[in-house]
């Protein structure tokens, strides 16, 4: 997992050095803008692919009588947006490609990912709150806002490069979700109320950046979860209430910062451990990274 990270770590310095100036002129072009939105007819379920270059991105609900809405601002290539129904499961495929046709329908070449059009791209989509969710989401270089709140979310899978980004539960998932995945690149990456997810499988790999985890949240079930840290610094926010079990496997080069809890050679549990009720039962491995547990009520 690590030798993606200096190559992350590249791009991030890269970043840090585009002027000023290059941002604000982009920000005064006049971009052109798609909406898309589907009606709901006989859909029970909704497979979301996106592959996503770079630039602003929001989730959340969209209207109940429609399946998805979604609204695309693009600086130089248009995106290829397919959706189709396959028996009963709606397939929506969103794609900004490295190749693409302007506005004008002219052929053009480019590449999508060039960091001169860092954040020029805005893409905004909302999902129908009645059917079961899975997403499979890949960010380039991107920041946003991603809110699963009141959405069945079946599946997630996330793929972030550098990125500022953050995922919010604030309410709880009404059904259970099979699996929820996340691979950090650089940069910032949140959860607030992991509790409210109502997952089983967790798992989360961080790169060089800074994460926060919010295990907080009304919990349906027991949650197993796998974290690999390599060079950042990951912050858990964990309940007191919930019995709570950290298999820790760090190396010499990484620390960890924990309090109030059993220890047991590498393993730590808190007071509620073994008791009734749901459980969080993590494995942990960190690299060079540091570690802080904050116990929350």
């Amino acid at each position: 997992m690590y030798k993606r990270y200096f190559s992350f770590l590249y791009i991030t310095i890269v970043l840090f050095n585009i002027s000023h100036d290059n941002l604000a002129t982009a920000k005064d072009v006049e971009r052109p803008t798609i909406s898309k939105k589907e009606i709901l007819t006989r859909e029970k379920s909704l497979t979301v692919n996106l592959k996503y270059g770079n630039g602003y991105i929001t989730i959340g609900k969209s209207d109940p009588q429609n399946i998805y809405e979604g609204e695309l601002t693009y600086s130089k290539y248009r995106p290829d947006i397919k959706y189709d129904i396959v028996n009963n499961e709606g397939r929506l495929n969103i794609f900004f490609s490295g190749e693409a046709k302007d506005t004008n329908e002219n052929d053009r070449k480019g590449d999508i990912y060039s960091l001169n059009d860092l954040y020029e791209n805005q893409l905004s989509l909302n999902f129908n709150a009645g059917i079961p969710l899975d997403l499979n989401l890949d960010l380039g270089v991107s920041k946003g806002n991603i809110d699963l709140s009141g959405l069945k979310v079946r599946k997630l899978n996330l793929e972030m490069g550098v990125s500022k980004t953050g995922i919010i539960f604030n309410e709880v998932n009404a059904i259970g979700m099979e699996s929820f995945r996340v691979e950090g690149g650089v940069g910032k990456f949140s959860i607030e109320n992991l509790g409210n997810a109502n997952v089983s499988d967790f798992s989360f790999e961080g790169g060089v950046g800074s994460y926060q985890l919010d295990f907080r949240g009304n919990y349906q079930q027991n949650l197993t979860g796998k974290i690999e840290l390599g060079m950042g610094k990951l912050i858990l926010y964990l309940p007191r209430n919930i019995a709570t079990r950290l298999s820790v496997d760090k190396s010499f080069f990484s620390s960890l910062q924990i309090d109030e809890v059993f220890k047991d050679g590498n393993t730590y549990t808190n007071e509620r451990w073994g008791k009734s009720g749901p459980n969080i039962d993590l494995y942990i491995e960190s690299g060079m990274g540091k570690i802080e547990v904050v116990w929350v009520d």
